[in-house]
């Protein structure tokens, strides 16, 4: 139902604002300095957007409208602020064992050691999850990761929780 109700009042708005002759509008938008941009809104342009960039934001603007029919005035204003870079809270080093892969047992198994360490401005981290993606073709050893306390192992990868660091 509201879209019903939506789509008639899109309608009488529509009808109300409609002008089938062929006058014209003229927008004016000026600043308190030396800008001045005018618009033309005719019926061969009437849909179309017309925008121009303000040249000093913020500032102060007028608009001054002439004519015949209806003209929607629009402003818009987007900015983007860059994050602060901060430092990583957490410290990760992984490292395998065999650390080259010399003989050719290395080639099929290998153990996968991995060192956090909570550098943050706490005493302790929150809860921190471990997320271990294989290399394509291998597998964990169930009983390795089964070592690891609070440690879950799909046919994919282990994922490890860890209270807190």
């Amino acid at each position: 139902q509201d879209t019903v109700v939506a789509l008639q009042a899109l309608s009488l708005y529509g009808a109300a604002t409609y002008a089938k002759s062929g006058a014209a509008s003229k927008v004016t938008l000026r600043s308190g300095g030396d800008f001045q941009q005018d618009f033309q809104v005719d019926p061969t342009n009437r849909l179309l957007l017309q925008r121009v960039p303000l040249p000093q934001v913020p500032g102060e603007y007028s608009t001054e409208v002439s004519g015949e029919g209806c003209v929607y005035l629009q402003t818009s204003l987007r900015y983007n602020v860059q994050p602060t870079q901060e430092d990583a809270p957490f410290t990760l080093y992984v490292y395998t064992i065999p650390d080259t892969c010399a003989d050719s047992k290395a080639h099929k198994v290998f153990d996968i050691g991995i060192n956090i360490s909570y550098t943050g401005e706490r005493n302790v981290s929150n809860m921190v999850i471990v997320d271990v993606k294989m290399l394509s073709g291998f597998v964990p050893l169930k009983s390795s990761v089964r070592k690891v306390r609070a440690c879950l192992s799909n046919k994919q990868h282990p994922t490890c929780y860890l209270q807190d660091i």
